[in-house]
């Protein structure tokens, strides 16, 4: 069985509503509040098997950031829940890339079950997101999972001033492969960040909280990449270089 899921919003929810519950992150034991499948069916993934997965369609651009996972919480039966899963991300439901291999702790069946911290996207803009399961807690049947939430904001490509910021910009590695950090000199009010290709499609975007972060650049393509830091007063741009196989 596949579920496809159709949300738009500022925190981004599936599967189970939090509403009616007196601490919102505690997860309940329902069986009725969760995603369950029985059915294995192709992937929306020509890369991937067939088998058990939920993909998200979030009507719009994403910025993506962090995400929390709980498993399935029903007692006796948390062996459904997943274990072994790999999540990859789209603009077109068509051509997808892998975000990361992650595993899920098995849920304990209790209702005051308060998930775990998933997936930090790190700012990757995405309309869809697939999660494939590989594996269980145990069950050889089923999958499950109790509820999947991402931290987003909707991407735009904001009319960014053309005054140049002062400020000390870097990346280190460049050329990158897996990574590279990137260094302002101060944190200035309101700065964010965005990543284009040389074609000037968006790929991520996010806000600047610190004088370095890391940028994930192991699902990018060879070639280079623009980053622009930018707030209302101006913005600074370094060229990327990316080297993967």
């Amino acid at each position: 069985m596949k579920k496809i899921i159709l949300l738009s919003t500022l925190f981004i929810f599936s599967v189970m509503s939090a509403i009616g519950q007196a601490y919102p992150d505690r997860h309940n034991t329902s069986y009725t509040d969760a995603w369950v499948s029985c059915e294995e069916a192709e992937s929306p993934n020509i890369k991937r098997d067939a088998g058990h997965w939920i993909m998200y369609d979030f009507g719009d651009q994403y910025s993506l950031h962090e995400s929390t996972i709980w498993n399935f919480n029903v007692p006796d039966t948390t062996s459904r829940g997943m274990n072994d899963i790999i999540i990859d991300y789209s603009n077109d439901g068509e051509t997808w890339i892998e975000l990361e291999e992650f595993t899920v702790a098995e849920a304990p069946g209790s209702s005051i079950y308060q998930g775990e911290a998933g997936p930090d996207f790190g700012g990757v803009v995405a309309k869809y997101i697939l999660i494939s399961i590989l594996s269980t807690h145990g069950d050889a049947t089923c999958a499950a999972m109790s509820e999947f939430r991402v931290n987003g904001t909707v991407a735009t490509s904001t009319n960014i001033p053309n005054k140049e910021l002062a400020l000390e910009l870097a990346a280190n590695p460049n050329p990158a492969t897996d990574f590279t950090m990137i260094q302002v000199g101060e944190v200035l009010d309101n700065l964010q960040y965005s990543l284009l290709d040389m074609s000037g499609k968006l790929l991520r975007q996010g806000k600047i909280t610190n004088t370095d972060f890391r940028l994930n650049t192991s699902a990018l393509a060879s070639g280079a990449y623009t980053l622009t830091v930018y707030n209302q007063e101006g913005n600074k741009s370094i060229l990327i270089n990316v080297i993967n196989n």
